[in-house]
């Protein structure tokens, strides 16, 4: 019997982002939060735009899908339920876009949810979704959600 994969999830870290250089490399990391719900989308880009990040955002799945086929993201923070389209089925299609286009990178698609986790994990990595951030995150874990998939591009100190 295969086990199925496992998600992780981010990693939480008492250090605050680096003050030194960090603005030049969180300006320059593309982070797309996909987020039916308005009041969650200002309040994350509130904390990543206090950082340096402008995120590109998406309402629903179906723009999430239309967007990462457009530009390449370092990062994508995906809603789970969502009207129109949900996270699982958007993150199916993104996934299946890179394999049809390989010179594109695999990105990193972190789920952004409330659902109690059980046995969503297991499914949720079948379809590609990289990891977890459980709602609501504190500015903490979305800060070890950047450090854990985007070293290159947000570091803490």
């Amino acid at each position: 019997m295969k086990l199925a994969p496992r998600l992780p999830a981010a990693q939480p870290t008492a250090h605050p982002p680096r003050a030194a250089g960090r603005a030049a490399s969180a300006a320059a990391l593309r982070l797309m939060l996909v987020d039916h719900s308005r009041l969650n989308r200002m309040q994350v880009s509130a904390v990543l735009m206090r950082w340096g990040i402008v995120p590109t955002l998406a309402c629903n799945g179906e723009q999430a899908v239309k967007l990462a086929e457009r530009r390449d993201f370092d990062l994508v923070l995906m809603d789970i339920l969502m009207p129109v389209m949900d996270g699982v089925v958007a993150t199916a299609k993104i996934r299946q876009f890179e394999r049809e286009n390989p010179t594109r990178a695999s990105v990193p698609i972190v789920a952004y949810t409330s659902l109690d986790l059980g046995t969503d994990r297991a499914r949720w990595a079948r379809v590609g979704l990289t990891a977890v951030l459980p709602k609501p995150c504190s500015a903490t874990s979305l800060q070890s959600c950047l450090a854990q998939w985007c070293p290159d591009r947000f570091a803490v100190n």
